[in-house]
């Protein structure tokens, strides 16, 4: 199943009637939020305004931009619209619709959110680990290393959602886009805050920039239900009766619906671990240290900051683990050398291969990782360069490999047994 930022645009925000407080949209411009450095701005339990930060709607648009760059790769649409969505739609570009909701977006063009970004230059341009074992289908220059823009500029040149090779560039894409820039960009804010508790600029402007890159609407705790497959309550809710849904406001993405989804997996087993509460309320209680003076409070050893990079990271680790067991599962009728002709479902297969990649990519965006670049490598090894067909690979060979990465990476975060085959 196709899992895109869209997939997780689900509205998490304060019940309005619950707790008789009257909760007021904002745009990209902040006009209706107020100061978020105001202490009586500050709801208690959810995180402060943050929309009147100039970066803020940014990260919407990041967000945005991302899921509709793997959404119209499975279209097969043209390289030019792509690389216009890639490197800044123009303001009239429309918005991917949501889907599986019958309400309609407040903003329906780029130019509503107030422009778009241009991702090509924001995005990380390290060097991807293992890129050069690419084949030819797969990369821009085979046997060369490459950066998430190269590969990514590759993939919607070709304007397809897979290579001949099985290898997935819509997910590649996408996550590509997660990893080497908001979760990147994420953890490299956290990590700064994290070594000081200060940073070059505006600390509360910076700290919701980080905010906005891990996707939690204000109150993200307020809608968790883990009871839901996807540990949330509802996909969208029109909380202000304009008939809309805010894509600021009334919206969450990618990781953070990530982080509600791998935690409802734990709690069913009985082993919880809650990623989505731990990485918010760090979130929340960070913004109002530093609305109080209290930075110290981030750069503690189990400050804010580093708390909050620690439950996402670990939610990273569990999404690789999660498609593992996807590739696994469907390899469990498979006899012999994997071919497509085997395989019941050959999309599913690409589908997990792509995002296990992509997530493996992701992790090397945190300079303090908890795996080092030579376990990534050795992860990356184990996955292989694209999904093994009609490469001799034996199913059993290929899932015994596949198990040494959840291995690898179940011993680095110290996850449940019954976790790790529940995700």
């Amino acid at each position: 199943m196709q899992r895109s930022f869209l997939r997780y645009t689900h509205l998490l925000l304060l019940p309005v009637l619950a707790l008789g407080l009257v909760l007021t949209g904002c745009d990209s411009s902040g006009s209706n939020g107020g100061d978020p450095d105001d202490e009586e701005a500050i709801i208690e339990g959810a995180y402060p305004d943050p929309s009147s930060g100039n970066s803020y709607a940014e990260e919407v648009a990041i967000n945005l931009q991302s899921a509709g760059l793997g959404i119209r790769l499975e279209n097969n649409p043209s390289a030019s619209t792509l690389l216009e969505i890639y490197t800044g739609p123009s303001d009239s570009r429309s918005i991917e619709r949501l889907p599986g909701s019958n309400l309609t977006p407040d903003q329906t063009t780029y130019g509503d959110l107030g422009g778009g970004v241009d991702l090509s230059a924001v995005i990380s341009k390290e060097n991807l680990l293992r890129s050069d074992q690419l084949e030819a289908a797969d990369t821009d220059q085979q046997g060369q290393l490459r950066n998430a823009d190269q590969l990514i500029r590759y993939y919607l040149n070709q304007a397809q959602e897979t290579s001949s090779n099985g290898v997935d560039f819509s997910q590649l894409s996408e996550k590509g886009v997660a990893g080497a820039l908001t979760y990147y960009e994420g953890a490299e804010i956290l990590n700064d805050f994290a070594d000081d508790g200060t940073v070059s600029s505006d600390p509360s402007d910076k700290w919701n920039e980080a905010f906005g890159h891990f996707g939690a609407p204000r109150d993200f705790a307020a809608f968790l239900d883990y009871n839901s497959s996807e540990g949330l309550v509802g996909s969208f809710q029109d909380v202000d009766g304009d008939g809309g849904v805010d894509l600021v406001s009334e919206t969450v993405y990618i990781w953070a619906g990530y982080t509600a989804e791998r935690a409802a997996a734990a709690e069913g087993t009985g082993n919880p671990n809650d990623f989505a509460r731990r990485a918010f309320e760090a979130f929340r209680e960070g913004r109002e240290a530093i609305t109080n003076g209290n930075t110290g409070e981030l750069s503690e050893e189990d400050g804010f900051a580093r708390t909050a990079l620690d439950a996402w990271e670990a939610t990273v680790a569990v999404n690789v683990i999660h498609y593992v067991n996807g590739m696994q599962s469907a390899l469990e009728n498979v006899s012999g050398e994997i071919t497509k002709d085997k395989l019941a479902d050959v999309g599913g297969f690409e589908d997990s291969w792509g995002e296990a990649k992509a997530f493996a990519w992701a992790l090397q965006f945190n300079d303090n990782s908890t795996l080092n670049d030579d376990q990534l490598r050795t992860i990356h090894d184990q996955l292989r360069n694209d999904p093994p067909y009609g490469e001799g690979v034996d199913s059993s060979t290929y899932s015994g490999d596949l198990d040494k990465v959840k291995e690898e990476i179940q011993g680095a975060y110290s996850f449940e047994d019954a976790n790790v085959s529940a995700w």
